[in-house]
């Protein structure tokens, strides 16, 4: 990873692939890529943050258990770890009962029975969350109102 490389923490991670605090804690038992990046130093690639959201969409989309393709995800954190998420936008992941690939989005697929997660929209949505301007919070209101502490001399 060369220095210029963006990196996102676990919360950022987490965040963006809409991962609930006590789901991401069973991932990272159960997904030995995850368990590996731990504590507050863990960062995350954005190849890892398409991987992560496209676990997240298939979990949520399909009611898949996260720990019956274990393996399978992890090869994902692997294989999109080694790409940027511009290469990635132009293919789809296919996840079979004995394998994942990355592939290219519109070419003919396996003839097996296969879950196919497209990463156009997670890398659109990735681009869009990281050149967008922070959205601006309002300020709290004041426990007790402003008031004049002095009088105006003349």
């Amino acid at each position: 990873m060369s220095p210029t490389t963006i990196q996102y923490t676990s919360e950022q991670a987490r965040s963006f692939a809409d991962v609930s605090p006590e789901a991401w804690r069973h991932w990272r038992k159960v997904i030995p890529c995850l368990a590996a990046k731990s504590g507050k130093g863990a960062r995350f690639t954005a190849g890892e943050l398409v991987a992560l959201a496209a676990l997240s969409s298939a979990v949520r989309t399909l009611d898949i258990g996260i720990a019956k393709f274990a393996s399978r995800w992890d090869d994902l954190f692997v294989l999109c770890a080694q790409h940027s998420a511009g290469a990635l936008r132009s293919v789809v992941i296919v996840v079979t009962a004995d394998s994942l690939e990355l592939a290219v989005a519109g070419l003919s697929l396996a003839e097996l029975p296969a879950i196919v997660i497209p990463c156009a929209p997670i890398v659109n949505r990735l681009s869009d969350a990281a050149l967008s301007p922070g959205i601006a919070q309002a300020q709290i209101p004041l426990p007790f109102a402003p008031q004049a502490v002095g009088r105006k001399r003349q």
